[in-house]
């Protein structure tokens, strides 16, 4: 089986049953599967190969995840990009990963279509309401009406790549994951199991398309052939009216939508959630408070998972049963992300590669069949990370008496803010490059709304006398080269950085010193 094939057989089975909805729009299983053919028939003709690259550049909407079964099916390898990166960020992925092709959402044309010109073709998502007739830009309607609902004939195997995933990289430039067909649909089965999925679920897909989490949801939330309705962005009104009208019955959070949806429904009339059966999130624990609270106004369960880009999105589940625990007093696994899926094997490794004792800290090593293969043309990265005996995932943690996930910290130094992941490198090759600027550290510090935040600690050189003025060109040119949210909330100026006899400046010392004096 492959990817493609998720949606050719649904529309076989249920081809009347609505596949995915979104403001008003349905499409079922069959229009999904002849609409992906037809995408995968357009870009064949136009002279795509197996194995190309294609970029998707989309927020969210209800085209998503027939392009990822339609350029599955023409054996291309669809590389989703965050549409909040900067042009020059969109650059490097487009070189980097050798993109042929892009299909861009008319509401991101206007900031990309200058990195795009280039490309042997060019799709645009409503594309004639954004740039009219062009030579650049195909219309994405008119492209499927010129094409036959057939797939295209080509020999894919399942070990051929489906997915590079671009991650922050911590040597400052987004590094491709590459995944397999046959790894994404061990994650998609994995995924089906700890969710206790059927076939009759209606998932609310409101987090973004283009991460790892959106990668694993397109795969493993239409898997057995649920309904998806999909919103563009996440907003908590919208959240609540969407359970009630469509009967959701799953979603995915993050602790702060959690947070905002429960405070709308303490302060607003009553709602009727009860077709909801459970809310996954990731990126930070729950307080027991905001779960009971959370099992209380929603009347569902609860389930966390911890995972990375590099193991296919998901390793660890905090099920259900887990979190009535921790409401009812065990306090041993609050801290904890849960136990290993299936389809995992975790360990805990010293410096040395030796598996440590249950409670002691060490890097954490996932065996998984839907781990990624390597990074996108790093073949020194490639074998450092992925082991023959699992994958390195550069975080710290220990496993517990019961086999319980506790993470405890990150070898390196990423920041996850709202959810997203950021790499103080990235920040600080940016500020670096300013004349101004001698050193810079890039640290994260606690927020209550976004979990942490990125503040920039820079020790000016000897001829810079205004800070004022650098504070207000180190900011432009953040806003001109990095995505929003990985915009430092401030910057710091100090007369030194403290450092290790290495040499290495202690960012733990910097980070600590912040965040007593508050965010």
């Amino acid at each position: 089986m492959l990817v493609g094939d998720i949606a050719t057989n649904n529309a076989r089975r249920y081809p009347h049953k609505h596949a995915l909805v979104e403001s008003g729009r349905v499409h079922t299983w069959r229009q999904v599967d002849e609409r992906a053919c037809r995408l995968a028939q357009f870009l064949r003709l136009r002279g795509l190969m197996p194995g190309d690259r294609v970029m998707v550049i989309a927020r969210n909407c209800i085209e998503w995840p027939e392009i990822a079964f339609g350029l599955a099916k023409a054996g291309l390898v669809t590389v989703p990009v965050n549409i909040r990166l900067a042009p020059d960020e969109v650059a490097h992925i487009r070189d980097d990963s050798g993109a042929r092709a892009a299909i861009v959402h008319a509401d991101q044309l206007a900031k990309f279509v200058g990195e795009l010109v280039d490309l042997s073709v060019v799709l645009g998502i409503d594309g004639r309401r954004a740039l009219g007739d062009n030579a650049v830009v195909t219309d994405y309607e008119t492209a499927l009406r010129q094409a036959i609902p057939c797939p295209p004939r080509v020999g894919i195997e399942p070990d051929d790549l489906a997915f590079i995933l671009y991650t922050s990289g911590t040597t400052g430039r987004a590094k491709g994951v590459m995944h397999t067909h046959r790894g994404l649909l061990y994650q998609a089965a994995d995924t089906n199991l700890v969710t206790e999925a059927h076939r009759s679920d209606v998932m609310l897909a409101t987090t973004p398309f283009f991460t790892a989490g959106g990668m694993v949801r397109t795969v493993s939330w239409q898997y057995l052939g649920q309904t998806m309705v999909i919103h563009q962005k996440f907003d908590p009104q919208a959240v609540i009216d969407e359970i009630e009208r469509s009967r959701i019955t799953f979603t995915t959070f993050i602790p702060t939508m959690l947070q905002r949806t429960l405070a709308l429904l303490e302060s607003g009339p009553p709602r009727d959630m009860s077709s909801l059966r459970r809310i996954s999130y990731g990126s930070a624990p729950v307080p027991p408070g905001l779960a009971q609270r959370a099992m209380d106004l929603l009347g569902c369960d609860l389930q966390q998972r911890y995972g990375l880009t590099e193991c296919g999105g998901q390793a660890t589940i905090l099920t259900p049963q887990d979190h009535r625990d921790i409401v009812a007093g065990k306090t041993s696994i609050a801290t904890s992300c849960g136990q290993e899926t299936p389809m995992c094997s975790i360990r805990v490794i010293d410096e040395h590669g030796n598996e440590v004792p249950a409670g002691t800290i060490g890097e954490i090593v996932i065996d998984s069949p839907a781990n990624a293969i390597g990074y996108w043309n790093r073949p020194d990265q490639t074998a450092e990370t992925f082991r023959p005996d699992g994958l390195r995932t550069g975080d710290l943690g220990y496993l517990d008496a019961e086999n319980y996930l506790h993470i405890t910290g990150r070898k390196t130094d990423m920041i996850i803010s709202g959810g997203f992941n950021v790499y103080p490198a990235e920040i600080e090759r940016v500020i670096g490059h300013h004349p101004g600027v001698e050193l810079v550290a890039v640290v994260g510090v606690p927020d209550p709304e976004w979990g942490e935040t990125p503040v920039a600690v820079i020790v000016p050189k000897p001829h810079v006398g205004d800070l004022d003025k650098l504070t207000a060109e180190l900011s432009a040119r953040c806003r001109a080269e990095l995505a929003g949210y990985k915009q430092p909330r401030r910057f710091e100026y100090r007369t030194e950085l403290p450092l290790g006899p290495a040499g290495k400046i202690l960012k733990r010392e910097i980070a600590k010193e912040l965040s007593g004096v508050g965010a």
